[in-house]
């Protein structure tokens, strides 16, 4: 992985983090739910195309 993909996807991480925490203090439980969950899956996918077999994907 490269160093600026790694740091984009952990600010990505961090603000969709912060979102979550924010919808949950706001006791809207399913907003947050859905922002953590969409993040995780955000990140996964970042990750994934910054590894370097990625350029194999067509």
């Amino acid at each position: 992985m490269s160093a600026t993909g790694s740091l984009l996807i952990g600010i990505i991480g961090a603000l969709m983090f912060l979102i979550s925490l924010f919808a949950f203090s706001q006791r809207n439980w399913k907003g947050g739910l859905s922002w953590l969950l969409f993040g995780v899956g955000l990140i996964a996918f970042l990750t994934y195309l910054d590894k370097p077999s990625s350029n194999l994907w067509p």
